[in-house]
């Protein structure tokens, strides 16, 4: 087959222009720092460190700008999302339209190089901190919990094998596992353990993880909770993702102690603010008011709670974390909590300086599965 070179020199000249067009975006468009159509925080431009070129990172945060910052991004997405829908699809950009109104990411399958080399880096951090007790949470999907809600056409990635073989290689350094996996259950035959709209578990979810994870952490507060509905018409991350309409609104809730407690100051690193509320109640009326739980992701911050115990805990978390450290503050005198997805330091010197004696890391699998960043971190 002959190819006209005249229109061979269009196209050449035409991708040229594309490029070239993208080049000029990326230069004169300012820096997104939230995403409205994904609902979520987008990657800053790292700060150049010659430590974290050597160790990886500086590429790795690199490439997640450029696929972040990416011009007109938005706009791509929701035209492969509408396309999807047209189809009649029931699955769009990665999200799952299931039964009782109910939006469920597909299940991550893990990436092995990705998993083996976290992995190995918590076997060699386990090994440089003997002494410390460390915990492992990996939260469970809710595509793995609610299964009975998923298309019957709709086959999934199976979750539960990988965390299975992830909790006996936990087990066999040392890390103690906390499987919630048949709390969450449980619970959700009488409770919404999940959001309709959203990737997060709910905050009943949140506390049912946290009445399971008292016995393996040695949690011996006794503080009772009682929920308050603060929102009625809560759309999250999938709802935005999707382009799925017609669902139903979620509730957000609050669990507010019901007996008397210690009060927590929180400060953040990043912002330089100081706070005793754990719920930015503002954030209520904003779009991604999951934030209600304290605010944006911050890299790093502390939680000091005057009570007597005398244990400080470092929480290496990602955003599943937020609803479930409230929880933990009448337990720990200090609480350092660091998600490696935007903390750029060392987290040795962390536990050096502050103290640490105890060590929970508290992901969803689905996150945990394909992220390299807590390698990168430790």
């Amino acid at each position: 087959m002959k190819h006209d070179p005249k229109i061979m020199k269009i196209a050449s000249v035409g991708f040229t222009a594309l490029l070239m067009a993208v080049l000029v975006l990326n230069i004169l468009l300012p820096d997104r720092t939230f995403s409205p159509q994904e609902n979520r925080i987008l990657q800053q431009l790292p700060p150049v460190s010659l430590l974290q070129y050597m160790e990886g990172r500086m590429e790795t945060k690199l490439d997640k700008y450029v696929n972040d910052q990416f011009p007109l991004r938005d706009q791509f997405i929701r035209l492969n999302t509408a396309a999807d829908v047209t189809l009649g699809k029931c699955i769009s950009n990665g999200v799952i339209r299931c039964r009782d109104h109910y939006l469920m990411e597909t299940v991550s399958a893990p990436k092995n190089t990705v998993l083996r080399k976290t992995e190995r880096s918590i076997a060699r951090f386990r090994k440089q901190y003997p002494r410390l007790h460390m915990y492992f949470l990996l939260a469970p999907n809710a595509a793995n919990i609610l299964q009975d809600k998923l298309p019957m056409t709709v086959r999934v990635h199976d979750q539960n094998r990988d965390m299975d073989r992830f909790f006996r290689e936990m087990k066999k350094i040392g890390v103690t596992p906390v499987d919630t996996r048949q709390t969450l259950r449980q619970a959700s035959r009488k409770q919404q353990v999940y959001y309709r709209t959203d990737h997060h578990w709910t905050t009943q979810g949140a506390y049912a993880a946290y009445l399971y994870a008292r016995k393996p952490l040695k949690l011996r507060s006794e503080v009772k909770y009682k929920p308050y509905i603060v929102k009625n018409d809560f759309t999250g991350t999938l709802y935005s993702k999707s382009g799925f309409t017609g669902g139903r609104y979620d509730n957000i809730t609050l669990y507010l102690p019901s007996s008397k407690t210690k009060p927590s100051v929180i400060s953040y690193a990043d912002t330089k603010q100081k706070t005793t509320e754990f719920y930015q109640l503002n954030n209520l009326k904003k779009k991604d008011a999951y934030t209600v739980f304290g605010g944006s992701n911050h890299p790093l911050y502390t939680v000091k709670t005057p009570v007597r115990s005398s244990r400080r805990l470092l929480l290496i978390k990602d955003s599943y974390a937020n609803s479930f450290l409230p929880f933990l503050t009448q337990d720990f005198r200090e609480i350092v909590v660091v998600d490696p997805r935007y903390y750029f330091g060392n987290v040795k010197d962390l536990i050096r300086n502050e103290g640490v004696t105890d060590v929970l890391f508290l992901y969803n699998d689905n996150t945990f599965m394909t992220d390299e960043s807590l390698s990168l971190m430790l």
